[in-house]
């Protein structure tokens, strides 16, 4: 894990990516939800920037992580393979993406979707429009984020009552603005 860290915090000149790079080598433990998610905003900011090789190798080095029953755990691990079954879909390798979608999906609840909809359409909506009228004129990853990252997981997992067009037309705009955050 260190190596691919390193290498990425020495060639990358983007402030969070560095940042984040920074974090994961002074303290990652795999039993923490907040130290793997900086591995899985890593993953996503290199991913937002156009990394997608160095994404696809910090996504990796989750791909080890089991499901143990918490979901806290759990939900890093499944945002890095959707994220990972998304690039990989988008270099047309429709069975890497086939087979890590296959391992999300043994721990998900597709009628439970439902109850997301509203968190995904409305409320997150909200959050983002809270933001840019509080700081107008600035760039406010924060909100937009969280979006990308749930519009990733649940188009790639598939099954939920969002059509796809819609989330692909939120991840197309949310990675425009999101790119230009240092």
């Amino acid at each position: 894990m260190q190596n691919v860290i390193t290498g990425i915090l020495e060639k990358s000149d983007k402030k969070k990516v560095q940042s984040l790079c920074k974090k994961i080598l002074k303290k990652c433990s795999f039993n923490s939800q907040s130290d793997l998610y900086n591995i899985v905003d890593l993953a996503y900011w290199l991913y937002i920037y156009g990394e997608t090789d160095d994404s696809i190798q910090v996504c990796d080095l989750l791909k080890d992580l089991e499901f143990t029953g918490n979901y806290n755990l759990w939900s890093a691990a499944e945002d890095t393979l959707c994220l990972k079954a998304r690039i990989m879909r988008e270099r047309g390798d429709n069975e890497a993406c086939k087979n890590l979608i296959d391992r999300v999906n043994e721990h998900r609840n597709p009628e439970l979707y439902v109850n997301l909809v509203d968190w995904y359409r409305e409320t997150l909506n909200i959050n983002i429009k809270s933001d840019d009228e509080y700081h107008p004129g600035k760039i406010h990853p924060g909100w937009r984020f969280v979006k990308l990252r749930s519009a990733v997981r649940y188009r790639e997992a598939g099954k939920f009552p969002i059509p796809d067009e819609e989330f692909e037309k939120d991840i197309s705009e949310l990675l425009d603005y999101l790119k230009q955050a240092k």
